[in-house]
């Protein structure tokens, strides 16, 4: 999952740095950033081989204020497939943010996933978690947990 969100949180993070100056004469900017079909690869999909991919529709927001602090969050959701063998199928809806300052930086992320194996049998995925940096750049939180059902 945290290829997902460093793929995904790469769009966003460089409209936020392209916003900056603008955010010195402003006292906050925000961009949307909308996302159409475009297939994204959130990791291991961990109750099935191979990674879960979601090509659907999804949106951004990234707010800049003048301490230059940024939030980003984003919402996916759409068909889904794992990239193992056999292939799964079904729909899928991932959620995750990024909030920024000088004294930390967070990163978490929740999907949760529909999908039928080629037997005919379902699986459930609900996949969360958390990342957290301090002031000096050390790791305080690293979390990730599946279940599957």
């Amino acid at each position: 999952m945290r290829k997902f969100l460093f793929a995904v949180l790469a769009v966003p993070a460089a409209a936020a740095a392209a916003i900056l100056p603008a955010a010195a004469a402003q006292a906050t900017t925000t961009t949307t950033i909308h996302i159409n079909g475009l297939p994204i690869d959130v990791g291991p999909a961990v109750c099935v081989a191979g990674d879960l991919v979601i090509s659907g529709n999804g949106v951004l927001h990234t707010t800049v204020n003048n301490a230059a602090d940024s939030w980003t969050t984003g919402t996916l959701t759409g068909s889904a497939v794992t990239t193992g063998t056999p292939a799964a199928t079904g729909r899928a809806t991932a959620w995750f943010g990024d909030e920024e300052n000088n004294q930390n930086n967070v990163q978490h992320f929740i999907a949760n996933a529909q999908l039928t194996l080629p037997d005919g049998s379902t699986v459930n995925i609900h996949q969360e978690g958390q990342f957290t940096l301090n002031a000096n750049g050390i790791p305080v939180v690293t979390r990730t947990t599946a279940t599957c059902g």
